[in-house]
């Protein structure tokens, strides 16, 4: 992800300063590629004589360390999700950080997606929203055993919790999920709030891949694909001519935005992972004192019980 996060950054109109990988191979290739400075070792000390923030893209069990020697020492930091493997180490690391007075954000970047944007706009419209659904298949486990196919599922979950927490105004972590693991590297895990119901499917062998958000209202849908980063709307009226049609503009609608997504994103040499660069904007817009955080600590510590609350129950 330190490639994706390096274009992002370029793209915005930032600069690299300080590449930090132990694998010297990879990360001078990056280094050279943004024209930056490297280092084997992290050195909080110089991140902070170089740049404003620190992206972290390791693996989630270094999380912990990294992130508050970084925190420690003064820097603002955006963290791949999820922010730390608990809850607990979580919540420890956003009071550190709001007694340095730094900001800590972890990268959920799905609501930042036009698409997601839309989806949310068009909220009121669809009436009363009565069932929200995730479904994620992943090709990403290729060659992982079991216990990886499921810490790979475990690192996923922050992505619907996420959209669940903006959708569902934060009460995310008082879900009581009910969950059920048919076989390793699959999740699925289903709750009810007032008047609605939530469910999630991760899966590691589920083809084709997909990721993909559906809110139903009871005046209407609306379906997000968060591979791609656009959303459509189905309106609710019923009448047989809407039956017989439905298929057909549901293509057209999909064609549509999907070609018009596609379009946007070339024109901002945007291949891959959509709202990634919103949020990256956000972040440091944030750290220029202009916006609030993208995600706000209660959020993140949200997102985070709800997880382990999910993982504890499967």
């Amino acid at each position: 992800m330190g490639r994706w996060h390096a274009h992002a950054i370029r793209r915005l109109g930032g600069r690299v300063a300080l590449v930090v990988d132990p694998r010297r191979d990879r990360g001078t290739e990056l280094a050279a590629r943004v024209g930056a400075q490297f280092a084997e070792q992290l050195d909080p000390s110089r991140v902070m004589e170089l740049g404003a923030a620190a992206h972290v893209c390791t693996p989630l069990d270094t999380h912990e360390d990294v992130v508050s020697r970084l925190v420690d020492a003064g820097v603002h930091v955006l963290v791949e999700k999820p922010l730390t493997e608990t809850a607990e180490t979580t919540a420890d690391l956003l009071a550190r950080a709001e007694s340095r007075g730094v900001v800590l954000c972890p990268v959920h970047q799905f609501p930042f997606q036009p698409g997601v944007r839309r989806l949310v706009d068009s909220l009121p419209s669809l009436g009363p929203v009565r069932h929200v659904d995730f479904t994620a298949c992943t090709a990403g486990a290729a060659g992982l055993g079991d216990a990886g196919q499921n810490a790979l599922v475990a690192d996923v979950l922050p992505h619907p919790l996420s959209l669940l927490s903006r959708l569902l105004a934060g009460a995310v972590d008082e879900l009581d999920w009910r969950v059920a693991r048919p076989y390793a590297g699959a999740l699925r895990a289903v709750a009810a709030a007032e008047g609605l119901d939530a469910a999630l499917l991760v899966s590691t062998r589920g083809r084709p891949t997909t990721n993909t958000l559906r809110v139903i209202g009871e005046r209407g849908t609306a379906v997000a694909d968060l591979f791609h980063g656009f959303s459509i709307v189905q309106r609710g009226r019923v009448s047989r001519r809407r039956k017989i049609s439905q298929p057909f503009l549901l293509s057209g609608a999909t064609i549509g935005a999907a070609s018009a997504n596609l379009g946007r994103r070339a024109v901002r040499r945007e291949p891959a992972y959509p709202g990634l660069r919103e949020l990256v904007h956000a972040f440091y817009e944030a750290l220029e004192g202009t916006a609030p955080p993208p995600v706000s600590p209660a959020e993140t510590l949200a997102v985070a019980r709800a997880r382990d609350r999910i993982l504890a129950s499967g």
